[in-house]
Order: structure tokens, then C-alpha cells, then sequence
């Protein structure tokens, strides 16, 4: 097989670059929907509890620590927010991303498909 012209070989690592940013946008999406539901569990659950003065335990590290009901609602509520912006942040990143894959992609493939004319100018000239 003919060595690629250095122009498509960039091309090519442009294109793997952009495939592992799209790999590490879905995981980080992956994480936070996690932590989102997570965030929602517990919300749900202080929900249940009737009594406005009921015994709650938040985790600071590695201890628990007894807390108000309220302001743990309020701490969760804020964290819940907080998620859905980065969510949406990154899934924002993510469409740009698969957009530029695909135009990426486009033009290896229109690169791929032009022949090989060396250094002679020619082919056909205007918009494809």
C-alpha cells in the first residue's frame, strides 16, 4: 500500500483525537447521570420522611455526621441543579464533536477517493 501524503495522515490523527474527546465526553456524561440519580434517590427519600424534625446522617468523607433534614434537602436540591447544567454542557460538547467527526470523516473519505496526481496540478477544478 502507497504511504499517505502527510495532509491526510494529520487528518487521520485529527480524526482519532476528536474519536477519543467523543469517548471521554460519553463517559463523563455517563458519571454525572449517575451521580444525578443518585442525587435524586436521596431526595426521594427525604421526601418520605414525615416528620420535619426526623434524624438525618450526611456523608463528609469517610464519617457520617448528623444533619437537619432541611438544609440536607436544600445541599441536594442545589447538587441536583448543579448536574443537570454539566450534563447539558456536555452534552452540548458532545454534538459539536460528532459534528466535527462527520465533517472530519467527509473529508478523509473525498481525500481517499481523489487520485494520486503527485505534484502535477491537475483534476477538476470547483466545488464538489
Amino acid at each position: 500500500m502507497a504511504k499517505l501524503p502527510p495532509k491526510l495522515q494529520d487528518q487521520l490523527i485529527k480524526l482519532q483525537q476528536l474519536q477519543q474527546k467523543a469517548e471521554i465526553l460519553v463517559n463523563q456524561r455517563i458519571q454525572l447521570e449517575a451521580q444525578l440519580k443518585e442525587t435524586e434517590r436521596a431526595l426521594a427519600e427525604l421526601d418520605q420522611l414525615e416528620e420535619t424534625n426526623a434524624v438525618v446522617y450526611k456523608s463528609i468523607g469517610a464519617i457520617l455526621v448528623k444533619a437537619k433534614k432541611e438544609k440536607v434537602k436544600e445541599e441536594l436540591d442545589d447538587r441536583k441543579e448543579t448536574l443537570n447544567m454539566r450534563i447539558k454542557t456536555i452534552m452540548r460538547q458532545e454534538e459539536r464533536t460528532k459534528k466535527e467527526l462527520e465533517e472530519k470523516r467527509k473529508e478523509i473519505q473525498v481525500a481517499l477517493q481523489q487520485p494520486q496526481m503527485g505534484n502535477v496540478g491537475g483534476g477538476f477544478p470547483g466545488p464538489m
